[in-house]
């Protein structure tokens, strides 16, 4: 076998990998909390940062089309936006989960402790996503602002790279996470299935230029 071929089946495998990790996701979503209330809470919450995507496109008056993908839900503009729309867009699923969050928060005296509980998964849900990893709101957010600059060029290579290496430090922290606590496995996860697509998008770049 091959240089190229060995390069080529690598990149086979890891789109496959790829695929299947966003099944293996839920099932560690779903399966992987002692309490099935917040696995619950957890999706509740994504669909409000989804929902907060939305409420900013119809808001804007822009056309798009939505789609359910294993790992969730993709939103395209049909239209092409501005930098700073861009911004936005990717601002309104973080902002909805913290609005979500201040408003609980004002009722606390008065919530269950199931709704603090959710409370703090909205604020988990919206930093987590401000992160600046390669497919978070954050990443966008920063790269549509880099954009408009004149030297972006440089600075999105440097944000490439600080978002492969939050990858692999964070990969590495939740299995610390694990160990000491036995839980968290889909945090371990959701960073695994980033450093699996990061590995199928390199070696895609390397089948489109020597095969």
């Amino acid at each position: 076998m091959t240089g190229r071929e060995r390069r080529y089946f690598f990149h086979r495998i890891s789109g496959f990998l790829s695929s299947m990790l966003s099944i293996v996701f839920w099932l560690m979503l779903i399966f992987g909390f002692e309490e099935l209330s917040i696995a619950i809470f957890t999706v509740i919450a994504a669909v409000i940062h989804e929902l907060g995507h939305l409420v900013y496109l119809k808001l804007s008056g822009a056309d798009y089309s939505l789609r359910g993908v294993l790992s969730g839900f993709r939103i395209k503009p049909h239209a092409t936006m501005s930098y700073k729309e861009e911004m936005l867009l990717f601002l309104a699923g973080p902002t909805a989960n913290i609005v979500c969050a201040l408003v609980l928060l004002m009722f606390i005296p008065f919530c269950p402790i199931f709704f603090i509980e959710f409370m703090f998964i909205n604020l988990i849900t919206a930093l987590s996503n401000l992160l600046p990893i390669e497919g978070y709101d954050g990443y966008g957010a920063i790269m549509a602002f880099i954009r408009q600059r004149e030297d972006g060029e440089k600075h999105e290579s440097a944000l490439r790279g600080l978002s492969c290496l939050l990858i692999i430090l964070l990969c590495i922290f939740s299995l610390y996470f694990i160990d000491r606590f036995g839980g968290g496995y889909w945090v371990f996860g959701i960073f695994l299935i980033s450093i699996v697509k990061e590995l199928s998008k390199g070696l895609s770049k390397v089948k489109n230029v020597d095969l």
